[in-house]
């Protein structure tokens, strides 16, 4: 099922708050981030390899102080025999209205979704006896540079009051690349790290 048809026809309505507050244009912000997005990725438009699929996420923060709207499109493929995959790539889209330094801007949202990137694919803490097991990068493993996808970012100039840009990026990573997967083998995992034990078993499931 198309997740861009299912999802699309619900944010049809801006808030009802007044124009002049931090969080104007609610819902049709964040469903123009997935329509650009989307587009930008060629959701939809372009024939995949076999194995490989899309996911579609969005996130916002509206009702905090700093809101930013975000959408994410993850392209990933998966070894079906294995359960290992790859983010071939990232697209996001975000309107924090006005973009003071949109080069700056752009490079930050960069290294948030790959933030997001390495949390989904290998971040893992645990505890033992009321501490951490993890005490250094050998044992809390962030995604290697041969991991790394490529990320498109689209700015969105809204015009509205200017809002952060440093985290929300990573908030669609997970959802994206989860529904990316389903897309490609109909593995349905619902937990992080996503690991291709887990991809595998839900294959097999």
């Amino acid at each position: 099922m198309d997740q861009l048809w299912i999802s699309l026809p619900w944010p049809k309505e801006g808030s009802w708050i007044p124009y002049e507050s931090t969080t104007v244009g609610g819902a049709l912000r964040l469903a123009n981030c997935l329509r650009v997005a989307a587009g930008k990725a060629g959701y939809g438009s372009k024939r995949l390899p076999p194995n490989t699929g899309m996911g579609l996420a969005v996130s916002s923060a509206e009702e905090r102080q700093s809101p930013t709207w975000v959408a994410g499109v993850a392209e990933v493929t998966v070894d079906p025999t294995t359960g290992r995959y790859r983010i071939n790539r990232l697209t996001i889209a975000m309107d924090m209205g006005i973009a003071i330094n949109p080069k700056n801007i752009e490079t930050q949202i960069q290294g948030s979704a790959l933030w997001g990137a390495s949390q989904v694919m290998s971040e893992r803490l645990t505890l033992k006896d009321g501490a951490f097991e993890q005490s250094n990068f050998h044992e809390y493993v962030p995604i290697r540079l041969s991991q790394v996808p490529k990320i498109d970012v689209e700015i969105i100039q809204s015009g509205h009051h200017p809002s952060g840009v440093g985290e929300p990026a990573s908030t669609v990573v997970a959802p994206a690349v989860a529904n990316a997967i389903f897309s490609a083998v109909g593995a349905r995992v619902r937990h992080m790290p996503i690991t291709p034990e887990a991809v595998l078993a839900r294959m097999k499931a």
